[in-house]
C-alpha cells in the first residue's frame, strides 16, 4: 500500500469511527426508548385489569356513609371499606402500587382513604382528566404521567364504584426509568457496528488496489497521447479502466480529426461567403440566382436553398394570378350589393310605415277588449265567491255533524282510558313489589359472593347488575304511577270540555243551515249577469289576438328588411376592402424578380 493509501485509509477511519460511535448510541438509546415504553403499557394494563375487578368488591353504600375526618376508625362502616382495601394491598403484592379512594367535590375532590394506616379523610386530590372524564363517563380510565426529569413515571388507573359518578378507585404505581442500565442496551448495536466495520475496511483494502493500478495505467496513456501513440490497456477486467477506456479513445480520435479539418476549413468558409452573397441576393427580391451545388455538406445546404427559391418563386406567381382575379370579382360583387342595399332600405321604410298604422288599430281593440275582460272577470268572480260561499257552507254544515259524531266518540274513548289507568296503576305497584323483593334478593347475593372471596368475584358483577336492574324497575314503576294520576286528572277535565263543546257545536249547525238558504239566492242573480259578459269578453278577445299577430307580422317583416340593408352595406364595404388588399397584394408581388 503506498503513500496515498495510507492518507486515505487515515481519512477514512478519521470520519467513519465518530458516525460509528454516533450509530451505536443513537441505536441504544432508541431500543432503549422501546423497551421502556413497552413495559409501560404492560403494566398499565395489567392495573387497569385490577382496578376493574377491584372496584367492583368495594361496597359504594358503605364509602359514601365516610364524610367526616371523625368518622377515622371510630365506625363500623369505615373499618369495613378499610378492611376491604386492605385485602386489596395483600391481593396485588406489589409496594409500589397505591390505592386511594376519592369523592366528587367541587372545586377540588377529595380524599376518602389511602391504603396506609393514616387518616386522609377530606384531603385534596391532584386533578387529572382521566379523573373528571371518569366521573363524566363512568367508564374506567388510565393515564401514563411522565416527570419533568424523564427519570420517573407516575402510572395511574381511574375505575369507578360500581359506575358510580361520584366515588372512584384510584390505583398508581411509580415506574422508575433508570432502573435498567443504559449499558444494557450497547451490546447488540455495538456488536453489530463493529463487523460491518471490518467487512467495509476489507472491501476498501482490496478495491484501493484495483484502483491504484488504474490510475497507474490512465498516466501511461495519457503520456501516449501526448506522444501521439495509439492507446492501449494491460488490464481490461479492471472496472475503472473498461469505463475510462472510450474516454481516452476519444481524445485521441479527436486530436487526430483537428489536425484534418484545418484544412476543410479554408475550403468551407470560401463556399459560405458564396452562397451568403446569393442569400442576399434572394433577401432583397431576386430570385434569378442559383447557388453552386457541390459533393459535400455544404453542397446539400445549396441544392436545399435552390429547391426553395424555386418553390418560392412558383408560389409568388400563383399569388400575383390569384390577387388578379379577386381584384374583378371584388369589383361585379360591389355593383351587385349597390342595387340590393337600395331596393332593402325602400322595403323596409315602407314596412315600418304599414306596421305604424296596424299597431294603433291594435291597441284600440286592445283597450276594448281590456274593458270587457275586467266586466266579465268581476262577474266570474261574484259568481265564483257566492258559489264558494255556498260550498263552505255545505261543508260546514258537513263539518258540524262530523264534530259531533267525533265528540261522541272521544267521551266513548276517555271514559275507556280511564278504565285503562286504572288497570295501569294496579300493573305498577305490583312491578314495584317484584323490584323490591329482586333488590333484597340482589343484597343476599353480594354478601354471600363477599363471604366466597375470589371464588364468587363474578358473581358479585352479576349481583350488581340485578340490583341496577331492580332499582331502575322501582323508578320506573313510581313514574308510571305518576303519569298515570296525571293522566286521570286530564282525562277528568277533559271529559266536562268536551260535553260543553257538544251543546255549542249543535248551536253552530243551526246558524250555518240558514246562511246556506240566502247564498243559493245570491248565486242565482250573479250568474244572469255573468253569461252577458263572458260573450261580449270572447269576440274582443278575438279581434284583439288577429290584431296582434297582424302586427307581430310586420315587425318582422320590417325587422327582415333592415337586416338585409345592414348585410347589404356591410358586403360592399368587404368587397371594398378586398379590392384594396388584393391591389395592395399586386404591388407587394411585383417587387420580385422572377426567373421566366
Amino acid at each position: 500500500m503506498g503513500k496515498t493509501g495510507i492518507i486515505f485509509f487515515k481519512n477514512y477511519l478519521k470520519k467513519m469511527l465518530p458516525a460509528l460511535l454516533l450509530i451505536v448510541v443513537f441505536w441504544a438509546y432508541m431500543q432503549r426508548e422501546y423497551d421502556v415504553e413497552s413495559s409501560l403499557n404492560n403494566e398499565l394494563v395489567q392495573l387497569e385489569n385490577i382496578s376493574k375487578t377491584a372496584s367492583s368488591l368495594i361496597s359504594e353504600d358503605d364509602v359514601s356513609l365516610i364524610e367526616k375526618a371523625s368518622d377515622y376508625k371510630s365506625s363500623s362502616w369505615y373499618e369495613k371499606v378499610a378492611l376491604q382495601v386492605k385485602m386489596l394491598k395483600n391481593s396485588i403484592n406489589d409496594p409500589s402500587v397505591q390505592i386511594t379512594l376519592v369523592k366528587k367535590d367541587s372545586p377540588v375532590n377529595k380524599v376518602i382513604m389511602k391504603d396506609d394506616e393514616a387518616n386522609h379523610i377530606g384531603e385534596d386530590f391532584d386533578s387529572h382528566p382521566e379523573l373528571t372524564k371518569a366521573f363524566a363517563e363512568k367508564k374506567l380510565q388510565s393515564k401514563i404521567d411522565k416527570q419533568e426529569n424523564e427519570t420517573n413515571t407516575v402510572l395511574y388507573a381511574f375505575a369507578p364504584l360500581n359506575n358510580s359518578k361520584t366515588y372512584v378507585l384510584v390505583l398508581s404505581k411509580s415506574y422508575n426509568k433508570m432502573e435498567s442500565s443504559f449499558l444494557d442496551f450497547f451490546t447488540m448495536p455495538l456488536l453489530v457496528s463493529v463487523i460491518l466495520f471490518l467487512i467495509s475496511l476489507i472491501v476498501l483494502i482490496i478495491e484501493s488496489t484495483n484502483i491504484k493500478q488504474g490510475i497507474s495505467e490512465i498516466e501511461l496513456n495519457l503520456s501516449r497521447i501526448k506522444q501521439d501513440e495509439n492507446v492501449s490497456f494491460m488490464d481490461k477486467k479492471n472496472i475503472y479502466l473498461s469505463e475510462l477506456h472510450p474516454y481516452l479513445k476519444d481524445i485521441e480520435t479527436n486530436l487526430k480529426d483537428t489536425k484534418e479539418s484545418e484544412e476543410e476549413k479554408e475550403k468551407i468558409q470560401k463556399q459560405i461567403k458564396e452562397l451568403l452573397k446569393i442569400v442576399s441576393s434572394a433577401a432583397d427580391g431576386d430570385f434569378t440566382q442559383k447557388a453552386e451545388v457541390t459533393a459535400d455538406a455544404l453542397g446539400a445546404l445549396s441544392d436545399s436553398f435552390n429547391i426553395m427559391i424555386s418553390d418560392l418563386s412558383e408560389l409568388i406567381k400563383d399569388v400575383k394570378n390569384a390577387s388578379d382575379q379577386v381584384a374583378t370579382t371584388t369589383q361585379d360583387i360591389s355593383k351587385n350589393t349597390d342595387t340590393m342595399a337600395d331596393g332593402a332600405v325602400s322595403q323596409a321604410s315602407q314596412t315600418e310605415t304599414i306596421s305604424g298604422l296596424a299597431r294603433g288599430l291594435a291597441d284600440l281593440i286592445f283597450n276594448t277588449n281590456q274593458n270587457a275582460q275586467r266586466a266579465s272577470q268581476a262577474a266570474k268572480q261574484a259568481k265564483e265567491v257566492a258559489e264558494s260561499g255556498g260550498k263552505i257552507v255545505q261543508k260546514s254544515t258537513d263539518g258540524m255533524q262530523k264534530i259531533r259524531n267525533s265528540v261522541r266518540e272521544v267521551v266513548r274513548q276517555m271514559k275507556i282510558l280511564s278504565d285503562n289507568s286504572i288497570r295501569i296503576s294496579e300493573i305498577t305497584d305490583f312491578i314495584s313489589e317484584i323490584a323490591s323483593r329482586t333488590n333484597l334478593l340482589a343484597l343476599n347475593a353480594s354478601i354471600e359472593a363477599a363471604r366466597a372471596g375470589e371464588a364468587g368475584r363474578g358473581f358479585t358483577v352479576v349481583a350488581d347488575e340485578i340490583r341496577n336492574l331492580s332499582e331502575r324497575s322501582s323508578k320506573s314503576a313510581d313514574e308510571i304511577s305518576q303519569l298515570i294520576e296525571d293522566i286521570n286528572t286530564s282525562t277528568a277535565e277533559t271529559l266536562t270540555a268536551i260535553e260543553k263543546g257538544e251543546v255549542e257545536v249543535a248551536e253552530g249547525a243551526k246558524l250555518v243551515d240558514d246562511a246556506g238558504d240566502t247564498f243559493d239566492d245570491v248565486i242565482q242573480s250573479v250568474e244572469i249577469s255573468t253569461h252577458s259578459t263572458v260573450d261580449i269578453s270572447n269576440a274582443t278577445e278575438e279581434q284583439t289576438k288577429i290584431s296582434s299577430d297582424i302586427v307581430s307580422a310586420l315587425e318582422r317583416i320590417a325587422g327582415i328588411a333592415k337586416e338585409t340593408a345592414d348585410s347589404a352595406k356591410q358586403s360592399k364595404d368587404s368587397a371594398s376592402s378586398l379590392e384594396y388588399l388584393s391591389k395592395n397584394l399586386n404591388r407587394a408581388v411585383e417587387k420580385f424578380r422572377l426567373t421566366e
